[in-house]
C-alpha cells in the first residue's frame, strides 16, 4: 500500500484521504517531504477508519477527554469525531486547530472552578469547521496538521497501521458478528447458526469477550474465505459487504423453504445443498469484487431448482443422501446439464445391482462369513468416499472396485466385485475350518 502511495506522489496525483478530495493539492513543503506527508495522510486515514472495532485505539482516544496532545493533532483533520465536546483554553485551541484567538467566541467559555484558566467549550465539530474556514480549505488543514507533527515521533501510530494490516479482516468480522444491535445479533445470529453442525460449548459464548471467532468464521465458506482476506480483492470494506449481502440472501432462502409443506430433512438438504452450490457458483467472482444482495438471490434460486431436480431423480431421502456425494451431483449443480441426471440414474441402478446380488439367497453363507465393514460395502445406502479408497487393506481394494464399477457401468468389473467377495468369504472359512481342526 505504501508503495502506491509513494508512486501516486511521484506522478503527482492525490489520493481521496480524510474522507475528502485533496486532488490537485500541493503538500511541498521545505520542511516535510510530500512523499512523507501523504504517507502518514494515508496511514492516519486508515487507523482512524478502524476506530469502531479497534479496541487499542479506542483505549488511546477515549481514555482522556480530549485525547493526548499527539492523536488530538491528528484528529483536527476529523469533522465527526465520537467524544465528548472538549474544554480547553484558547491558547491551546490556536496551536492545536491554528485558529485565531479573535475566533474564539466568548458564548463558548465555561466557568471551571478547578482551573485557573480560561476554558472554552465546543464540539469537534465546530472546530473542525471553524479551522476549515480560518484555514480557507481542508488542504490548508493538512499542511498545519502536517508542520505541526513534523517533529513528534509517529512510532505508534505506524505500529497501530501495522497492526491494521495484520488484523483488519478479524476486527471488521467480530464487529460484524456481534457489534449490532440485540434485536438484529439475535437475528443474525439464528441466521447464522441455522441448520450448521456446529458446537454447543463454543457457541455458548457468543460475543463474549473469550468467544473463539475463528471458530465462528469457519462455520462458512464465505466468512472462511474473509477471515483470510480472500473476498473483493483483500478490501475488507468491500469484503465485509459481500459476507453481509451473502447474510441477506441466506435470510431471504431460509424464508421461502420454510414457507414450503416440505419434511424438516428436505427443508435442511435443500438449504444447505444451495448455499454450497451458490458458494461454488461464485467464489471467483466473490474474490474480485463485491457481490451484492440481488446477484446472491439470483444464483440461489437457480442453484435451488437444481437441488429440487436432483431430489426428484433420486425418488427418496435415502437415495438423495448416497448421491450427494458422486461427481454427477456436483457436475449437475454447476451446469445443470439433464445427462448428468441420467447418469446419477444409472448409479443408483447399479447400487441396486450389488445389494440386490448380495442379498440373494445362494449367497446367504458369504453374507455369514463376511466382516462387517466388507458387508456395509455392499449395502445399497453405503456411501463410498474418497478416503475410502486409499490403501492396501481388503476394504480399500473392494471399495475401488465397487466405485469402479458405479461410475462405469462396465460388466467386468462387477464380476470382479464378485471374485473379491467369493475369495474374502473362502478365506474365512477355511480360517474358521482350520481352528476346528
Amino acid at each position: 500500500m505504501l508503495g502506491a502511495l509513494v508512486e501516486l506522489c511521484t506522478a503527482s496525483a492525490c489520493p481521496t484521504l480524510c474522507g475528502q478530495d485533496i486532488a490537485g493539492l500541493s503538500l511541498c513543503d521545505e520542511t516535510f517531504p510530500p512523499k512523507d506527508a501523504f504517507r502518514l495522510l494515508y496511514i492516519w486515514h486508515k487507523v482512524y477508519s478502524t476506530l469502531p472495532y479497534n479496541r487499542q485505539l479506542q483505549d488511546l482516544l477515549f481514555k482522556t477527554c480530549p485525547p493526548p496532545k499527539y492523536w488530538t493533532q491528528w484528529l483536527v483533520l476529523e469533522e465527526m469525531v465520537p467524544l465528548p465536546p472538549v474544554q480547553l483554553p484558547d491558547y491551546e485551541i490556536e496551536e492545536l486547530w491554528g485558529i485565531g484567538k479573535e475566533c474564539v467566541l466568548e458564548s463558548h467559555r465555561v466557568s471551571d472552578d478547578q482551573s485557573t484558566e480560561q476554558l472554552y467549550k465546543y464540539t469537534w465539530k465546530e472546530l473542525h469547521n471553524i479551522a476549515v474556514l480560518q484555514h480557507e480549505h481542508l488542504g490548508n488543514v493538512m499542511k498545519y496538521v502536517l508542520r505541526k507533527q513534523f517533529v513528534n515521533s509517529h512510532d505508534e501510530l505506524e505500529w497501530m497501521y501495522h497492526q491494521y494490516c495484520r488484523f483488519r479482516f478479524q476486527w471488521m468480522f467480530a464487529y460484524w458478528l456481534f457489534g449490532v444491535s440485540k434485536p438484529c445479533s439475535r437475528n443474525l445470529r439464528r441466521i447464522y447458526l441455522w441448520w450448521q453442525t456446529y458446537s454447543k460449548k463454543k457457541t455458548f459464548c457468543w460475543g463474549t469477550a473469550g468467544c473463539d471467532v475463528q471458530y465462528f468464521a469457519s462455520l462458512h465458506h464465505v466468512t472462511e474465505d474473509y477471515w483470510r482476506g480472500k473476498l473483493a480483492k483483500g478490501d475488507e470494506t468491500l469484503g465485509i459487504r459481500t459476507v453481509e449481502n451473502y447474510f441477506s440472501m441466506c435470510k431471504s432462502l431460509l424464508a421461502w423453504i420454510l414457507g414450503r409443506s416440505w419434511g424438516r430433512l428436505k427443508q435442511k438438504k435443500v438449504y444447505l445443498d444451495t448455499l454450497e452450490g451458490v458458494y461454488r457458483e461464485l467464489k471467483l467472482e466473490m474474490q474480485g469484487s463485491l457481490i451484492v444482495h440481488e446477484h446472491f438471490w439470483q444464483v440461489a434460486k437457480v442453484q435451488m431448482t437444481r437441488v429440487c431436480k436432483l431430489e426428484e431423480t433420486a425418488v427418496n431421502y435415502v437415495n438423495w443422501r448416497i448421491i450427494d456425494s458422486v461427481p454427477y451431483y456436483r457436475l449437475y449443480m454447476a451446469s445443470g446439464n439433464p445427462s448428468y441426471l441420467e447418469q446419477i440414474k444409472r448409479f443408483l441402478w447399479r447400487k441396486r445391482m450389488i445389494n440386490n446380488w448380495i442379498l440373494q439367497e445362494e449367497n446367504h453363507w458369504m453374507r455369514q462369513l463376511l466382516s462387517d465393514d466388507l458387508i456395509q460395502l455392499l449395502e445399497f445406502d453405503a456411501k463410498i468416499c474418497e478416503d475410502m479408497l486409499h490403501g492396501d487393506s481388503l476394504s480399500a481394494h473392494l471399495s475401488r472396485t465397487i466405485w469402479l464399477y458405479l461410475h462405469s457401468g462396465e460388466q467386468h468389473y462387477m464380476e470382479a466385485v464378485k471374485e473379491i467377495v467369493l475369495e474374502c468369504a473362502k478365506a474365512r472359512l477355511n480360517f474358521y475350518m482350520s481352528m476346528v481342526l
